[in-house]
């Protein structure tokens, strides 16, 4: 095509320049008719060229420029009026051509770009038609159209995959036909309200269960009309079914399949919503097994664990579907009885029947390995009120009642509101005595030990007392246990400790000193703290005492209790000269073997065995008895607690080599007034 291009165009500049040579040549020898005819011809010539020429606008415009720029230059060298006017008008011919050619040429462009852009249009549009049907068939989610009258006119194999269906079973059905409705308010919906959204269960045509999300919107045809609706679903059967199951994990014990700690605040928050919560009582049973600890110690965790797991399938078979039955954790279940009754009454007779066949499920054993296993259960028995909806507070209540059941006849116990209003009472007070020594709230007081013959002073027992800001002077009966439970014995000791010696150190100093010792008390655990010895020597060191100066008193439970792990140190301290006494002799079980194991310097007889004495003479032959018990082992002997003169004549018949302390004598009295009352006289 291009050698035969250049061929052509050669061809027809040739052509040219020969028409073009003969008309210059032959017009000046011929007359003037001739002249305008051979004129003419040329004219007529590139006119006639043009609609050969013009698809290629450079080959005509050069065709007529070779043709009559010539014969122009030829007129216009003609030196006459008639010349010059033909030369005029073929320049306005030539002129009037060439914008011919170049409008044409023009037009034709145009119009060949529109065509190439309807063209190009028609390309894209049909791309566009292609993808979206490729779309539409290769989606991987199920999709489908339908008409006004909800009649399904397309889908897609997607679509067909998902519920096992063929395309002559869907196409032109009525969605209103479907067997299942659920989905149906989403599908016509969208096409008044626009796009819709359905997530839940579906039962396909095949009558297969799935779980599907599906969005509708409408679909619009040119003018904006609704002409039906689109369809998109996917099978969200696995996910639904993988969360589900996360979500089990979730609020049930792996062990026992009940609900753990979280399933049961899910199910309580659900519980204190509903609507019934606000007219109706329900009842709440937190179960403890009494024995559980004393088997998994013995008998290992796995036959722990299948007690507990017994116990589930206890309790579920007993209660049945209407209990809703939960294990925090440990060997503790929490049962939920919802909405029993709307009369606390009626109420509170269902929960004694629920906790009766809560108790029977414990009479016969746990067979478990060929081990027949007896355990048996606490109960704290809530009542939750309507409207109540404190969950936190509902299970503290009946964590605190478990406890309280612990202690009680048939270990049930029903919450009491005056022992839970004891109980805050009780925790605040733990907390204030957290910072009781560094607010100076703790005080040291000195109640005088005394010859029982003369009253001669002998030595005194340090006792504290905690000036609380709102509650007053408090003994340590009252705080000295929850002191234990918080973990802050050990911190008050050493005060104690410190701030005896410093009374000593300072009365030594003062000149004022003498007194046999003074007598702290010590709780048997605080001797198994690490280096308790050490330390406690090392501070009588660092005031520059003598180990003599300090006797230590050790209850006779807090000593039988810890006997094996204190022995060492009791030794030890004793070994260094340090005196120990026995506190509250009588109160214990087997006195008699721990008093010959123990080497004391000294024995003091509980209040108890005396303060009856002048009523009950057989109180006397007991207290006898055990001063005769003290003195076979030579201990120092102290009656604690006489408190009139009656108590002092009738002991002083009986040994006047006694020492005593009480009231009788003297209070506990602040250390400045015993100071002053006792040693600077």
């Amino acid at each position: 095509m291009k050698a035969w291009h250049s061929l052509f165009v050669i061809s027809a500049f040739l052509t040219a320049f020969l028409f073009a040579a003969l008309g210059f040549i032959a017009i000046p020898y011929v007359d003037e008719v001739h002249q305008v005819f051979i004129i003419a011809v040329l004219i007529g010539l590139t006119s006639g060229a043009i609609s050969s020429l013009i698809p290629d606008i450079r080959i005509a415009i050069a065709y007529i420029t070779i043709i009559l720029l010539p014969l122009i230059t030829l007129l216009l060298r003609i030196d006459t009026v008639m010349h010059l006017l033909l030369a005029l008008l073929v320049i306005l011919y030539f002129t009037t051509l060439i914008i011919i050619i170049l409008n044409s040429y023009k037009q034709n462009s145009d119009l060949e770009r529109k065509k190439e852009e309807v063209s190009r249009e028609k390309e894209v549009l049909y791309k566009k038609q292609k993808t979206l049907q490729n779309f539409f068939e290769q989606a991987p989610i199920g999709i489908f159209s339908y008409d006004c009258e909800l009649n399904v006119t397309d889908c897609n194999q997607a679509f067909l995959t998902l519920f096992g269906l063929k395309k002559e079973e869907i196409i032109g059905r009525n969605l209103n036909d479907l067997p299942d409705k659920r989905p149906m308010e989403t599908v016509r919906n969208a096409l008044t309200k626009g796009i819709q959204t359905y997530v839940g269960p579906y039962r396909s045509l095949r009558g297969i269960d799935f779980w599907v999300e599906g969005k509708c919107s409408p679909l619009y045809d040119q003018k904006h009309v609704v002409v039906g609706g689109i369809g998109l679903i996917e099978n969200k059967t696995k996910e639904y079914s993988a969360l589900n199951e996360l979500k089990f994990l979730a609020q049930h014990d792996p062990l026992t399949d009940l609900l753990n700690r979280r399933g049961f605040g899910d199910y309580m928050k659900d519980l204190v919503s509903d609507e019934k919560h606000k007219s109706d009582y329900s009842l709440l049973f937190y179960l403890d097994l009494n024995q559980f600890k004393g088997i998994n110690d013995s008998l290992g965790h796995t036959v722990g664990d299948e007690i507990l797991i017994r116990v589930a399938e206890r309790l579920v078979y007993a209660l049945g579907n209407d209990c809703k039955i939960s294990r925090l954790g440990g060997d503790e279940f929490i049962i939920i009885v919802p909405y029993v009754s709307e009369e606390e009454g009626a109420a509170k007779s269902k929960a004694k029947q629920y906790a009766k066949q809560i108790k029977d499920i414990f009479i016969d054993p746990f067979i478990i390995n060929d081990l027949y296993l007896h355990v048996s259960s606490s109960i704290g028995i809530i009542i939750i009120e309507p409207n109540y909806t404190n969950i936190e507070e509902i299970i503290r209540s009946a964590d605190l009642t478990m406890y309280q059941a612990k202690n009680s006849n048939g270990h049930i116990s029903y919450y009491n509101e005056d022992l839970d209003r004891e109980q805050k009472k009780l925790f605040g007070l733990q907390h204030d005595l957290a910072y009781a020594t560094e607010k100076q709230q703790l005080h040291l007081f000195f109640q005088p030990i005394v010859k029982m013959k003369d009253d001669t002073l002998l030595s005194a027992e340090l006792l504290i007392r905690w000036q609380h800001p709102t509650r007053g002077l408090l003994t340590p009966q009252e705080f000295i246990p929850l002191a234990v439970k918080a973990g802050l014995l050990s911190k008050i000791t050493w005060w104690i400790v410190d701030k005896a010696c410093q009374h000593i150190s300072q009365w030594k100093k003062d000149k004022l000193w003498s007194l046999q010792y003074i007598s702290i008390n010590i709780n048997a655990q605080q001797l198994t703290e690490n280096h308790f010895a050490v330390e406690f020597l090392k501070k009588l060191e660092e005031y520059g005492l003598e180990t003599k100066d300090i006797m230590i008193e050790i209850t006779e439970q807090s000593l039988i209790d810890n006997f094996e792990s204190t022995q060492d140190v009791i030794n030890t301290l004793r070994g260094h000269g340090v005196r120990c006494a026995v506190d509250d002799f009588g109160i214990g079980y087997s006195s008699l073997s721990y008093l010959k194991r123990l080497s004391f310097n000294t024995l003091k007889i509980d209040r108890e065995f005396i303060k009856d004495i002048e009523r009950k003479p057989q109180e006397l032959l007991l207290v006898t008895t055990i001063l005769d018990i003290g003195r076979q082992f030579n201990y120092n002997i102290v009656i604690e607690g006489i408190e009139d003169k009656k108590q002092k004549e009738l002991l002083l018949t009986l040994d006047e080599n006694l020492s005593y302390q009480g009231f009788y004598f003297s209070k506990p009295i602040h250390v400045a007034e015993f100071t002053k009352k006792f040693l600077n006289s």
